[in-house]
């Protein structure tokens, strides 16, 4: 009897992981850990996004490389298991992230079935994870307070309760039926999960009243049946059961739109044809994300012919740029507003001066520490398409973000002209994390020329150990005095 697989995931502690490998015959399943290809690749960046311009977008998401590269292999995972904390994207301490977007992307993939829609039953094990838009034990302010004790910066964590429950965004229950299409058995939480020890200490008293889990598998194929025994493990926790089966003609027509747009074999008319034609839905905000992630790898001024059409046609429809300004005029200031501004700006709805100014108040936000790559992210692109870094003086940075990676790219991807700036970019130099030396290179090497004091700290990292920082240093002290 050929084994089952078990694929698994975890980003924040290996004890619901370990309750699976402890419970299950090695004779009979194969459990598949790809905590270190996916959650490694995010730690090793490439030197090509160093010398970029500061957008990790702008370089393949490393996580979804890997997920395509599992694709590729054939892979069938016969059970899934995701361990960690969830908000609107897995993450933990181990310093990865996993979004809900790489995994409908990648889930989208013709190539990517046997890995996501062949599965007999996933663990979704983290808060919210089949969460509906409807209230629950918190408010969406106590939620918000939760995301800043996990550390999450104030626009980061007001983008995540708006997608949480806000109208914005499918539901992360929607998302995972989308993502998971066609399993028959999706268990998940619809708000908050019991820790990892205990959720272990639960997941051994299943094992052991199921008995043989293979033989619960090779008896349920396709059954869409409430687990008993699972979720009377779980009595007392918010641990729900859902089914990704179909369960309507629409339901399977809204996944085949959304996978349209992210289809790249197909004409971006096409898919610009279907944004137009969920623009005219009445549960339009729905879908803003994936059309932010869109326009974002197609932005419209590159767009002629007939997309140039279609664009202006939907800069036309004045029932949902109403709604949509009406949204973004009302949020807080936050990743979510400038995202969702850029859209408006991209379809014509908003001047580029109300764009600069949301994005001048998000970045306002963003500078205060803690910092997430997210809302560096953030700013980054806005800076890209709005320079806004004229707002900002050295005395309106905090210290703290010229002794962190984050921090330096940051400043870097800002730009703020005030001179003092470089002087404290120098600083960063200094650092025992290669990253922070490499951001710090960078940001210098856009604020050429350089003054005397700038130099004089630059010089001694002529040799620095990394090669990237030692070239840029180079490159920085040639440009202002050229070898003749």
């Amino acid at each position: 009897m050929q084994p089952l697989n078990v694929c698994a995931v975890g980003f924040h502690n290996h004890e619901e992981l370990a309750a699976f490998r402890a419970q299950l015959p090695g004779n009979e399943f194969d459990l598949l850990d790809f905590s270190a290809e996916l959650l490694g690749a995010q730690n090793t960046p490439s030197e090509e996004l160093a010398a970029s311009s500061g957008s990790r977008h702008q370089a393949a998401d490393p996580a979804l490389s890997q997920l395509l590269a599992l694709c590729a292999s054939d892979l069938r995972c016969d059970v899934w298991v995701y361990s960690g904390e969830f908000a609107g994207e897995f993450f933990g301490r181990y310093g990865s992230s996993l979004s809900l977007q790489s995994l409908e992307e990648a889930a989208c993939q013709q190539r990517c079935q046997s890995l996501f829609q062949r599965a007999q039953e996933v663990f979704l094990l983290a808060c919210n994870t089949l969460a509906s838009k409807d209230p629950d034990i918190r408010t969406p302010n106590e939620y918000l307070q939760v995301l800043l004790e996990h550390g999450f910066d104030r626009a980061s964590a007001e983008r995540v309760v708006q997608l949480r429950y806000g109208s914005c965004g499918p539901s992360f229950g929607q998302a995972f039926l989308r993502i998971f299409a066609g399993v028959p058995r999706i268990y998940g939480f619809s708000s908050v999960a019991p820790n990892g020890v205990e959720t272990a200490s639960r997941l051994r008293r299943y094992f052991r009243t199921i008995g043989d889990y293979r033989r619960h598998l090779d008896s349920t194929v396709g059954s869409t049946d409430p687990n008993t025994q699972l979720l009377a493990a779980f009595r007392g926790t918010s641990l729900v059961q859902m089914s990704a089966l179909p369960s309507s003609d629409q339901q399977a027509a809204e996944r085949e739109l959304v996978c349209g747009i992210y289809d790249d074999t197909r004409t971006l008319e096409d898919r610009l044809r279907i944004i137009q034609r969920l623009l005219a839905r009445s549960d339009f905000l729905a879908f803003l994300p994936t059309i932010k992630l869109f326009l974002r790898r197609h932005p419209p001024e590159h767009f002629v012919g007939e997309a140039r059409h279609i664009l202006a046609e939907m800069h036309e429809d004045a029932a949902a740029r109403d709604r949509v300004v009406g949204y973004v005029r009302a949020l807080y200031p936050s990743t979510l507003q400038l995202e969702l501004a850029n859209v408006a700006r991209c379809l014509g709805w908003i001047s580029a001066e109300e764009f600069r100014r949301l994005a001048i108040d998000v970045a306002r936000q963003l500078i205060v520490p803690p910092l997430s790559a997210e809302g560096v992210d953030v700013i980054c692109e806005t800076s890209e398409r709005q320079p806004i870094g004229d707002q900002f003086r050295s005395e309106d940075l905090p210290e703290a973000l010229f002794h962190d990676a984050q921090g330096l790219r940051l400043v870097a991807c800002l730009a703020p002209p005030d001179e003092r700036v470089s002087l404290r970019l120098a600083g960063g130099l200094e650092s025992a994390d290669v990253w922070a030396r490499r951001w710090a290179a960078f940001g210098l090497s856009r604020r050429l020329p350089l003054n005397d004091a700038v130099l004089k700290r630059l010089a001694p990292h002529v040799d620095d150990p990394s090669p990237d920082v030692r070239e840029r240093v180079r490159s920085i002290l040639n440009a202002q005095h050229p070898v003749r």
